[in-house]
């Protein structure tokens, strides 16, 4: 019976008269056991790191959806100043955009004017509320004899929509503008100069690649290119650390077909020699950095392309921190395309005006 016991188990149970006595065949000590144990989890250690990095990704992609969704869409903010604050009368517009987004925007008509002017916002901005200071210089404008409209993009102000889109989208807005600006106005598209700040400039730009004849081109801070913009200010705006921002880009892409590898506005300025721009970018921009300016200044082989580099303000602040020399450069070169004449000086109510805020 004692050697079927050890063949059967870990024991065996000997019979002496009226005892048992019983005595452990193997017995496992802490230091064993610690040792199975770490070489068991030494073994799965790759299934571990496989399930955290698979779970990091998701994690990773996850966020940089959400967030690729919601920094996309903007908060609308007021119109304020109202158009009364431009001029006695105007004309409130609805019209479409390219692509049958509802658009709207005021209209400011100057009798018998032989041009026009389109102002286009920033991002998070509208057609009147932004540091560019637009109700300004539409009175700027006005004075000089432009008919002038300040409309909402898509996704601002009281346009519909529900994004932005660097500037894939938006040329169809700016296109259905000029068109409604020419025919307010009675005159030809290329008479209706375009002047867009910021996301509102880059915009503008990409609006020359989907249509060439449209008219002298003015912007302020705008920028360069949609990726090198986005990997410098996307912080700023998302709050995440600058390694979010390639995961909100690829989502952008993906879930929402925004694909900013094709806003390059530096390559449509190289593509197009026979148009001169103005280029207007502060030294202090924090949002477009300065060499955006310098870019597209460089992309650009017309002799007549113009860079103002403005000292000591931030993005969008020239007008707002030099009203003067914004003013003599842009009436000048607007002057010079339209073949108008030489800009008289400015009135001085309107610098006044515009420095503070009005």
């Amino acid at each position: 019976m004692g050697r079927a016991a050890r063949r059967r188990g870990v024991g065996w149970t000997e019979l002496d008269g009226s005892h048992i006595q019983r005595q452990t065949r193997s017995s496992v000590t802490p230091g064993r056991y610690i040792r199975r144990v770490l070489r068991q989890a030494w073994k799965r250690l790759p299934y571990f790191l496989v399930v955290i990095v698979v779970a990091a990704v998701i994690a990773y992609l996850a966020v940089s959806f959400r967030v690729a969704q919601t920094v996309t869409q903007v908060e609308r903010v007021p119109l304020d100043p109202p158009a009364t604050a431009i001029a006695a009368t105007h004309e409130d517009v609805t019209f479409n955009s390219r692509d049958g987004i509802v658009l709207k925007g005021w209209w400011f008509a100057v009798s018998r004017a032989d041009r026009a002017a389109v102002i286009v916002h920033g991002r998070g901005r509208n057609r009147v509320n932004s540091d560019f200071m637009p109700a300004a210089i539409a009175k700027l404008l006005l004075v000089h004899g432009y008919s002038v409209l300040l409309f909402d993009l898509r996704g601002h102000g009281e346009s519909g929509g529900t994004r932005y889109t660097l500037g894939i989208e938006e040329p169809r807005d700016i296109l259905a503008a000029i068109d409604l600006a020419a025919s307010r106005a009675d005159i030809e598209r290329a008479r209706v100069a375009v002047i867009g700040e910021s996301l509102g400039g880059g915009s503008l730009l990409m609006t020359v690649q989907a249509d060439p004849t449209i008219g002298p081109v003015v912007t302020d801070s705008a920028f360069a290119d949609g990726n090198a913009v986005v990997s410098e200010s996307a912080t700023k705006y998302t709050n995440l650390p600058a390694w979010f921002t390639p995961g909100i880009v690829l989502m952008s892409r993906l879930f929402l077909g925004l694909d900013i590898s094709q806003v390059t506005p530096s390559k449509v300025v190289a593509a197009h020699p026979e148009r001169p721009f103005l280029f207007i970018q502060c030294t202090d921009d924090t949002t477009v950095l300065l060499h955006h300016g310098l870019d597209l200044k460089a992309a650009s082989a017309n002799p007549g392309t113009e860079l103002w580099i403005v000292p000591g303000c931030e993005h969008v602040k020239a007008f707002a921190t030099h009203p003067d020399e914004w003013a003599q450069h842009v009436l000048t070169f607007l002057g010079r395309e339209l073949g108008t004449d030489k800009p008289s000086s400015v009135p001085a109510g309107i610098l006044a005006s515009a420095r503070r805020g009005g």
